[in-house]
């Protein structure tokens, strides 16, 4: 019994020098007074959110768009130099050279050539394939491949003339086994009459001579050599 007074005795001194809850909850933030902002519960949805929005995932490709960019498209982004433009009508087989209401002149710069013109002893011609493409098919002719024009022209500059030797309609790739219609007559020549096809083209292709390869001083004749050949001259 005496044991048991004691006991309570000491529990009672204890229970008194323990702060209550609410003091003890003030003394420890009385350094500040800060409201502390419960932290937001994580939810399966929350951490799916957060999963979608800060990864790149191997299908943002096909469902997010704006991820392309991740992995590289194949679209053109635009973001092409001059100079790549340059480099590529460089390398271009047909060049434009002009257009009208109904097709777009195309000039074949692997054929065009200078060339003597037969029976003179420097006077050169240019040898030139043009490539008419229709602008715009009318409604019930669309072809597929798409159909274009080829014309063949020879230009003598000297004497702003021009000689149309053909006409080929093509779908497709040409076949080299077309038979031209007409062949160079040196009484065929034809002066150019002002706003015509014939003018407009005649010097649109003058615009690149300098670029247009000389056949005439690669195969080796001269007037020495046409003075030769002609009259059976030995010089």
């Amino acid at each position: 019994m005496r044991y048991g007074k004691w006991l309570a005795g000491l529990l009672a001194a204890a229970m008194l020098a323990l702060p209550s809850g609410g003091e003890a909850r003030e003394s420890h933030f009385e350094g500040g007074s800060e409201e502390i902002e419960d932290e937001p519960i994580e939810t399966k949805d929350t951490r799916e959110a957060a999963w979608e929005e800060s990864e790149v995932h191997a299908d943002d490709w096909f469902t997010n768009p704006s991820k392309k960019e991740d992995y590289g498209s194949d679209e053109d982004d635009g973001s092409g130099t001059d100079e790549d433009e340059e480099e590529k009508k460089k390398k271009a087989r047909f060049i434009e050279i002009c257009r009208d209401e109904s097709f777009i002149y195309k000039m074949d710069r692997k054929t065009a050539h200078y060339t003597r013109i037969p029976h003179t002893i420097d006077e050169k011609m240019i040898d030139v394939w043009v490539k008419l493409e229709p602008l715009e098919t009318a409604p019930g002719e669309y072809t597929y491949p798409p159909k274009y024009y080829l014309e063949h022209y020879l230009i003598r500059p000297k004497r702003k003339q021009i000689q149309f030797l053909c006409e080929m309609e093509v779908s497709g790739r040409p076949g080299n086994d077309a038979a031209e219609d007409k062949i160079y007559d040196p009484r065929r020549w034809e002066r150019l009459i002002p706003g015509s096809i014939e003018d407009t083209i005649y010097h649109a292709i003058l615009q690149y001579k300098g670029k247009i390869y000389d056949e005439s001083t690669a195969n080796g004749k001269s007037a020495r050599d046409y003075i030769e050949n002609t009259f059976n001259i030995s010089l």
